[in-house]
């Protein structure tokens, strides 16, 4: 039986890759039940959005020009006469919807073995260009952002209706221009706004046409039958929306036996590892554990396994044998050794109406403990304001209460009874959401006025004269998820679900309780509310969770980081009374808030500096997280250059040009000639973790010169930098061997922007 192609299957080729789904997708239903194929034929969030959204924007579209629509509840498309009608130019319409796109004969770009589905294009706008019919593709999506996959689905729809053309001797042409009408910038899916992007269609339409004629074809020899089934796939966290996942996820079940269980259990295991590691004989979770960390240096071992094959490997044995071990790294300066005052924060975010859908605080110090939930079951946004304020008031009223209690201490921070404080969230992504939702208020006067106090969750500068951060190294919140990742191989398939590592933190006694969700709330990749929970929550669907479940739930994620957090400040311990080397090194001090910067006034152009002022904190603190990691993850990342060998300093009248022997694998670094913020150093944390430093310690990469070898650099330091205390002594303690070269942060609007908005006030006050 020949495979079957549709819109659907090319878009979803160009966003997951899949080579069993697209293989799934191509086959008729009765040849899956045989096999068998297990599948969730529940309809779809995501498509149910997307079919709501259309609907209501070709209605309103309809309002305004003539639109030819199917009857309502018509699943098979504008009725061929209609349509033929429209093609050929009669009638004043000046749009189709559903037009049915199937032509007669196969098209030459689609392999021999395959046969086209029915599929219909959303919207076709008809002009008239030179005297000839000009048809525009128009497909709408419920998103907010035209992706390439979105893209790629026009131009097939626009391959189409150009053989439909062609085989008609229709006289008409396709338009060089595709568009996507999605959500609006500022607008929500629940609306019957639209917002256009528009794009040229040719390139998509080659990348197509390859795909069909070459790679589709490929995939749909593939066999495909009980007991037997050839086709590649990888589970990964992309996975959580197909429908076949209770199908492959079946390979990766914790229950399932290492020797059986598919090697993409393994977290981080990219497809392209996977793919290697197969033709390696690693095909199982068993066997990758039994490998050596040298497979990352077999020919053909690829970018992505040469990188990280010790940690791979150190996770595949923590899989098989179902125990935390040890990770690749022994130390972390993410976070703290000493936290007497925890602060966590939880954030649920909605990707369709790009809103905070929770927002948790836990505060715990010794005995005390204070909890403050947020539930928002609509998309408002002043609600959105008022949990932000209310939980924010809240954090900063027991940061002030710490600062009160060590400001009225004897002897400054070097008083025992000092309360050092840190703030934890347990996903990046939570704080990224944070973020956001501060930046989408900060024309509320509320906001504005605590955001020097919200700014606090990043690195300011020197304009903060602020002990807390004064010294940069003192990174005033840490992701947990990092921390974890960075010290430790647990066995779970995914390090970001929260519940699989508090799961395997419980299994081995290191923690006493662990974030169980009950099914309306469980995830196979994530801890984080699901779209399913939240737009059930803003619909009011019957059947969703309750907000007194939905808090339960964030309450127990909180407590969950919490209690993690615990177990690596013991475990930390533990290790200094054995004897062994710190493992958290993130150097804080005793928290104080910082009193002398006044609060933005509630004028316009403060806000356009709250927003320059807050994308410069985030900035800083994304650079000072990756700074703080060990220098092989941040080599292997190909964000630094080292460890070098020093050939060689030649002195010039006004700089320095130093020769550096840099390792094979700089190769592969990210690190172009003429990068902006680049330092030399040891690549140890009292340099890169030392912004104040950062100017002294700066130079610049230079192209290569012809003759140079493929590892050379030369690097150039303006020359009173070179001969200043702090670099004499960086040259004395490192001598010859193991220079690093890193990326820094560097600003060049801020400051630019403030002065010009300093300007404008002055000029208005005149």
């Amino acid at each position: 039986m020949a495979s079957g192609l549709s819109g659907s299957t090319i878009k979803s080729w160009f966003q997951y890759r899949c080579e069993r789904k697209t293989r799934y997708e191509t086959m008729d239903p009765a040849e899956l039940a045989a096999v068998p194929v297990a599948k969730d034929n529940r309809e779809n969030r995501w498509a149910i959005l997307g079919v709501d959204f259309e609907e209501r924007v070709v209605q309103r579209l309809s309002q305004e020009k003539v639109v030819l629509r199917p009857p309502k509840g018509d699943k098979e498309g504008l009725r061929e006469g209609l349509a033929a009608e429209f093609l050929r130019g009669r009638g004043n319409a000046d749009y189709a919807a559903q037009l049915k796109l199937k032509p007669r004969l196969r098209p030459a770009w689609l392999g021999n073995n395959l046969e086209l589905r029915r599929s219909f294009a959303d919207l076709v706008c008809r002009t008239t260009v030179r005297g000839k019919a000009n048809f525009r593709i128009i497909d709408v999506k419920a998103t907010r952002s035209a992706r390439a996959f979105h893209k790629m689905q026009v131009a097939f729809y626009a391959l189409l209706l150009d053989a439909v053309i062609n085989e008609n001797a229709i006289v008409g042409e396709i338009d060089p221009e595709g568009e996507i009408w999605r959500i609006p910038d500022d607008g929500d899916a629940e609306g019957d706004r639209w917002q256009v992007e528009s794009f040229a269609i040719e390139p998509y339409k080659r990348l197509v046409r390859e795909f069909c004629a070459n790679t589709l074809s490929e995939i749909a020899s593939k066999p495909v039958r009980p007991g037997q089934d050839e086709t590649f796939f990888h589970v990964y966290f992309k996975c959580e929306q197909c429908a076949y996942l209770p199908h492959c996820i079946q390979a990766v079940d914790r229950d399932r036996p290492a020797y059986l269980r598919d090697v993409s259990a393994v977290p981080g295991l990219s497809h392209e590892a996977k793919r290697t590691l197969i033709s390696m004989g690693g095909k199982t979770v068993a066997q990758l554990a039994e490998m050596g960390a040298g497979i990352g240096r077999m020919d053909g071992a690829g970018w992505s396994l040469s990188r990280r094959a010790e940690t791979l490997i150190a996770r595949a044995q923590a899989m098989r044998d179902d125990k935390v071990a040890p990770g690749s790294e022994s130390h972390t300066f993410l976070m703290p050794p000493r936290t007497d005052a925890a602060l966590y924060l939880a954030a649920d975010q909605d990707p369709v109406d790009d809103g905070l859908v929770t927002l948790g605080y836990l505060y715990v110090r010794g005995d005390i403990t204070r909890q403050l939930i947020k539930v928002l079951p609509t998309a408002d946004r002043k609600a959105e304001a008022n949990a932000l304020v209310e939980i924010f008031s809240q954090l900063i009223s027991d940061l002030r209460e710490i600062d009160a209690h060590n400001a009225s201490l004897p002897g400054g921070p070097s008083n025992p009874a000092s309360i050092f404080s840190h703030i934890f969230v347990y996903e990046a992504a939570e704080g990224v959401g944070l973020q956001n939702a501060v930046k989408r208020h900060l024309d509320d006067p509320r906001v504005r006025h605590g955001l020097l106090d919200m700014v606090r969750l990043f690195p300011p500068d020197e304009i903060v004269p602020e002990p807390e951060f004064r010294g940069m190294q003192h990174l005033p919140a840490t992701a947990l998820r990092s921390v974890i990742e960075q010290l430790f191989a647990l066995p779970v398939t995914v390090s970001y679900d929260l519940r699989q590592v508090s799961d395997a933190l419980q299994r081995n006694g290191f923690i006493g309780n662990a974030y169980s969700p009950n099914d309306l709330f469980h995830r196979p990749f994530s801890s984080l509310l699901s779209i399913d929970v939240s737009r059930a929550l803003r619909e009011g669907r019957p059947g969703c969770p309750t907000i007194d479940q939905i808090e339960s739930d964030v309450a127990a994620r909180l407590q969950a980081t919490h209690a993690a957090a615990e177990w690596l400040r013991s475990e930390h311990r533990r290790r200094i009374q054995a004897g062994e080397r710190a493992m958290l090194r993130l150097n804080k001090q005793p928290f104080r808030m910082q009193a002398t910067f006044d609060p933005l006034a509630v004028a316009d152009l403060d806000m356009l500096r709250a927003f320059e002022l807050l994308e410069n904190r985030s900035g800083l603190l994304e650079t000072m997280i990756k700074l703080a990691q060990p220098t092989r993850v941040r080599r292997e990342a190909g964000r630094a250059i080292g460890p070098m060998r020093l050939l060689n300093v030649y002195k010039y009248a006004r700089s320095v040009v130093i020769f550096l022997s840099a390792p094979p694998d700089a190769l592969d670094d990210e690190i172009a000639a003429g990068a902006f913020g680049l330092i030399l150093s040891n690549g140890e944390p009292e340099y890169v973790l030392e912004p104040r430093m950062w100017p002294q310690i700066s130079c610049e990469l230079l192209d290569p010169k012809p003759n140079d070898t493929t590892n050379l650099r030369r690097v150039r330091v303006f020359r009173p930098n070179f001969e200043s205390a702090v670099f004499q002594e960086m040259m004395r303690r490192i001598g010859e061997e193991g220079w690093f070269l890193d990326r820094s942060f560097v600003d060049l609007n801020t400051a630019k922007a403030d002065n010009f908005i300093s300007f404008l006030a002055q000029s208005g006050a005149a």
